[in-house]
């Protein structure tokens, strides 16, 4: 079984190896001074699969913070708004969500989609059963390690022992191995695979969700520290526990479940519905097509790419209007519950305007997750260019540019319908709140919406043509389209914090926007005759 491990380990390593040297190879300048035969230097490789297995180890640490801060102890704070009180409420919804739910839906031995299981059983030949032990093993001595560190610091801050932290962490791990146990358990006599039924695991996850959160909300908290500490239960755990992986390293059944289970079916159904989910919002249903649609002389007047963008965005229009008539709607029903908070509660009026007043920066996070911009540029990609990326003709400098400012008018004006909208949302309650003598000092603000909306439909459009994430299969595999996406995120999100006037931001705002305009043409031109192009 240890060099079953061991063999799976450096399967592991190799494979996440090459996958951080594909990832370097793509970046801009860097990636150009790498060469191929790295892929085949195996201490290196080896190297870079320790450092990978060392970022996985604290990338670990922090989803399982994120799990504990945000998943538990946020929703135990806010229902007690006491952090020191919020214990009873923080077990409770932890015994539902990870004691319970947890070991019932995350099951290794069953899962079908396993890529890693797949390529050591079937194509490395390894024995299944060590395969899957070595991986029971593994990974719950991983998640242990993972969730160890966070439970006792959340455990110091909320006021229970790094021992208690300890002893739950233990349990946690034992009960998956029953978990793991009833998996396998229900499979043999029913042939079921329990996350696998929708129907199973639906009410499972539905019932959990209801006790962790519902329960507490409605003032039905169970004590779980008595049941979660008590000595009884602790030693009934480990004693299940035991006898469970007992039975699953007894199992005779691994062969048999791995031929039925791991195939390249499951695998690429997994695959294609995951292509399927990321461009399902942009595929446009022929069978609503209706004659209107259709029609050829809609545009008599308009040539070349400015014709064929006309007609498509008139062909797919309730693709690349349905977001912004979500924002509108969004936004309406915000205008409508603000103006009610308005009328009834007139104290809030003054406090209202001044957030109003102050929301400069934040309007940046929000215009950016309004934004329609990527969708527009997937629906281009999924609907049109993927065919005409195959001719010459469409890459070339001129016909780029052309395409690009055709394509930019129409992406701007749909950004700015929400943006628009929102401006006069707000006009609206100031004018409710009877403070219509401010409306003008509130120009700087609606300007600079209007500004972000158009910054932000530059920029997805620049980065689609400079950059050009999709492939031909329906993926996305530019390290650098997520890199920059990730920095435009986090700045938006620091936006959050930004304290200054309206006036100042909004010339910073429309200085930046116009900026980026006339660099996102020069540099489209320069380069996305070499970097738009079919993948």
């Amino acid at each position: 079984m240890i060099r079953t491990f061991s063999n799976s380990f450096k399967v592991s390593f190799a494979e996440n190896a090459n996958t951080f040297i594909h990832f370097l190879k793509k970046l801009p300048i860097v990636g150009k001074k790498i060469p191929d035969t790295l892929y085949k230097e195996t201490n290196v490789k080896v190297a870079l699969g320790v450092v990978g297995k060392i970022i996985g180890l604290l990338i670990g640490f922090f989803r399982k913070a994120f799990y504990l801060g945000v998943i538990i102890l946020l929703p135990s704070y806010l229902i007690t708004k006491d952090i020191h009180k919020s214990v009873p409420i923080f077990l409770h919804i932890f015994f539902f969500l990870s004691l319970v739910l947890g070991p019932l839906i995350g099951t290794i031995i069953l899962d079908s989609t396993n890529k890693k299981a797949f390529n050591m059983i079937n194509l490395m030949r390894c024995d299944p059963r060590e395969f899957y032990i070595g991986e029971i093993l593994y990974i719950n001595i991983e998640k242990f390690i993972h969730f160890i560190v966070p439970m006792i610091i959340i455990g110091l801050i909320i006021g229970f022992s790094p021992f208690k932290a300890f002893v739950i962490m233990i349990e946690f791990t034992f009960l998956r191995f029953i978990g793991e146990w009833l998996n396998l358990i229900v499979y043999r006599k029913t042939k079921i695979i329990m996350v696998k039924n929708n129907y199973i695991i639906s009410t499972v996850i539905l019932l959990a969700i209801a006790c962790a959160y519902g329960l507490p909300i409605a003032g039905k908290t169970i004590d779980f520290q008595s049941v979660i500490f008590n000595i009884i239960t602790i030693i009934s755990i480990l004693f299940l526990g035991a006898l469970a992986f007992l039975y699953l390293w007894n199992f005779k059944g691994y062969t048999l479940i791995s031929k039925k289970i791991l195939t390249k079916d499951n695998l690429y159904d997994l695959e294609t519905v995951k292509t399927n989910i990321k461009f399902a919002d942009v595929k446009i249903d022929e069978k609503k097509m209706n004659k209107e649609d259709l029609k050829r002389g809609l545009f008599e007047n308009k040539q070349g790419y400015e014709y064929l963008n006309a007609l498509f965005f008139q062909r797919h229009r309730r693709i690349m209007t349905a977001p912004v008539r979500i924002r509108v709607f969004m936004i309406l029903a915000a205008f409508i519950i603000t103006s009610g908070i308005v009328l009834f509660f007139p104290e809030l009026r003054e406090s209202l305007l001044g957030v109003i007043k102050k929301s400069g920066p934040v309007m940046v996070f929000i215009m950016y997750t309004m934004s329609t911009g990527e969708r527009i540029c997937k629906a281009m990609f999924y609907n049109c260019d993927i065919s005409l990326l195959r001719y010459g003709y469409y890459r070339q400098g001129k016909v780029i540019l052309s395409n690009f400012t055709s394509r930019l008018k129409r992406t701007v004006l749909l950004n700015i319908i929400p943006a628009f909208a929102l401006c006069v949302a707000m006009m609206g309650i100031i004018i409710i709140s009877g403070y219509v003598s401010e409306l003008i000092t509130m120009i700087p603000l609606f300007l600079s919406i209007l500004s972000l909306a158009c910054f932000f439909a530059i920029h997805h459009l620049f980065m689609y043509y400079v950059i050009q994430p999709y492939t031909k299969e329906l993926t996305v595999k530019s390290p650098l389209f997520k890199i920059v996406n990730s920095i435009i995120y986090i700045i938006s999100y620091i936006c959050l914090q930004v304290k200054t006037s309206s006036l100042y931001f909004t010339l910073g705002v429309m200085a930046v926007t116009i900026i980026y305009m006339i660099v996102a043409l020069a540099l489209t031109y320069k380069l996305a005759p070499k970097t738009f192009r079919l993948k």
